[in-house]
């Protein structure tokens, strides 16, 4: 059951943060950057935010895909320099960023405030304890200090948890009118991407991939039609094989 097994995504730390940093952009017409992985699990999440960012038809953004090779994975200052140039004042991760402390002190330092969304492990101390960038806000349920009950949402999943919180509040503030329960149709991204990413099929993750394959079933995305009649996969039999087998590997040779 999806009002089930979906659960509040304002329950992950510093979404409230992030979320008033989002919105004040919005609304003051800044530059963002979405910064989004090589793989089938940032590139499914940055279209997530795309997506999200084309339905309140704001158009004052960058979506940024690093060159695995040439920038390797992860923030790199010549990326951000490039943003500075070009005028971008927030950043948001996509399935990166966490351990990328240097490189969010330079965005900073130069401007750009940094949104982390990502769900790998952060680096810590010889205590123990986290060393997380000093983003604005860090969205990762692998902190300590978050509490949210399922911490193996892979990097679209927390994206798409994003707009689902983004939804809510913007209607709140009236800022714009997107239906709640919009974000559905972006369960296809967020769907492929938990099983492309082999993260646990269990709590939140099997919700997202079960209602994401239904969504991915019916999705009319060109770019994925095209993958799935290249790989003679009939669409409306879709399965999870299908992702982890043909799919995500055709996604992830873009940046290999």
């Amino acid at each position: 059951d999806y009002e089930r097994d979906i659960r509040d995504s304002f329950l992950i730390h510093d979404m409230d943060r992030a979320l008033a940093r989002i919105l004040f952009a919005i609304r003051a017409n800044e530059h963002i950057v979405v910064y989004g992985d090589y793989d089938c699990d940032g590139i499914p999440g940055s279209g997530v935010l795309h997506d999200f960012f084309k339905k309140i038809g704001y158009v004052s953004r960058t979506h940024y895909i690093p060159h695995r090779h040439e920038e390797g994975y992860g923030l790199n200052t010549n990326a951000i320099d490039q943003f500075v140039k070009d005028g971008a004042t927030l950043l948001i991760t996509v399935d990166c960023g966490i351990t990328d402390t240097d490189e969010v002190i330079h965005a900073e330092a130069l401007g750009i405030n940094v949104i982390v969304t990502d769900h790998h492990l952060p680096l810590t101390d010889q205590d123990g304890k986290d060393l997380l960038p000093p983003a604005y806000a860090v969205l990762n349920s692998k902190k300590a200090c978050d509490d949210y009950h399922d911490d193996m949402l892979c990097g679209a999943g927390v994206a798409w948890k994003l707009v689902q919180a983004l939804i809510v509040r913007g209607r709140e503030e009236k800022m714009f009118d997107v239906p709640l329960g919009w974000e559905k149709w972006l369960l296809d991204m967020a769907g492929l991407a938990t099983i492309a990413d082999m993260v646990p099929l269990r709590k939140e993750n099997r919700a997202l991939a079960h209602f994401g394959l239904t969504v991915l079933r019916k999705s009319k995305r060109l770019g994925l039609r095209a993958l799935l009649e290249r790989a003679r996969i009939a669409q409306e039999h879709l399965t999870e094989d299908d992702i982890a087998f043909m799919i995500s590997q055709r996604v992830n040779a873009a940046s290999r």
